[in-house]
């Protein structure tokens, strides 16, 4: 247990480090389009990888499909500019109904 809280200490610091040293490296300095382009789609990548792994589970091996329409029907929500939260109760919903047939 003490190592884990080490390295997450360790951990932490370099990313400190890292915040830090940012901007002292760069400065002024603006990136060109092309790097500001793929930095701005690095985080849509990171979620849908995280999401990806969460649904899937170890060795894709936990797969639940009722999840699958669920999150469609958020992604349709989000597309007609619904609030988040009517978003997440109709994933929610679309969900549940889903598990309760099944």
């Amino acid at each position: 247990m003490t190592g884990m809280w080490v390295a997450v200490a360790v951990i932490a610091i370099v990313n400190v480090v890292f915040k830090a040293a940012g901007p002292a490296v760069l400065s002024d300095r603006e990136f060109g389009a092309r790097t500001r382009a793929v930095l701005s789609a690095l985080p849509v990548a990171l979620l849908a990888a995280l999401i990806t792994v969460d649904l899937l589970g170890p060795h894709w091996a936990d797969a639940d499909w009722t999840v699958l329409p669920g999150l469609a029907t958020i992604g349709v929500a989000r597309n007609r500019r619904y609030p988040d939260l009517v978003c997440i109760l109709a994933g929610v919903a679309v969900t549940a109904g889903l598990r309760a047939l099944v």
